[in-house]
């Protein structure tokens, strides 16, 4: 599935997968993703990648499902994230600026394609730059 920057999927691109110790909380593309970012960059990945939502620990569900209609967002901020190493050699190694980019085109995303949860778009993407950071350099893991 291509996607220009900003466009909503116009079918299903993600399925949950059942709970494992390897992957307690994840979700798995069903199809092939191509997707033009802000800045032209195209980000590509195959049916089967795993990803595990918008990173909301489990116990905060009830409150903010973790797969809605801005989840492309999210999965291109994981994507980027695991791409750390490519994105640090996109952004001449320079760490901030990796990171500030996926945050901030996670944010984009999210606020064109679901507008309507202003709440959680500001929450989650604020606490993504503040303590983010800590996950983005591995000095600690999200919790379950």
């Amino acid at each position: 599935m291509d996607l220009n920057f900003l466009q909503q999927p116009e079918k299903d691109w993600n399925q949950r997968i059942p709970k494992s110790k390897e992957h307690p909380r994840s979700w798995m593309t069903i199809v092939d993703l191509e997707i033009t970012l802000s800045d032209g960059y195209i980000l590509k990945r195959p049916a089967g990648t795993i990803w595990d939502g918008a990173s909301i620990p489990s116990w905060l569900w009830w409150l903010w499902n973790p797969i809605d209609e801005g989840a492309i967002g999210d999965w291109i901020h994981d994507e980027l994230w695991k791409d750390k190493e490519g994105q640090l050699k996109y952004f001449k190694w320079n760490i901030h600026e990796a990171r500030k980019f996926a945050d901030d085109e996670r944010n984009i995303w999210r606020k064109s394609l679901a507008p309507k949860r202003k709440v959680k778009n500001f929450i989650t993407h604020w606490t993504l730059r503040f303590i983010g950071g800590f996950f983005y350099s591995r000095q600690i893991k999200i919790p379950n």
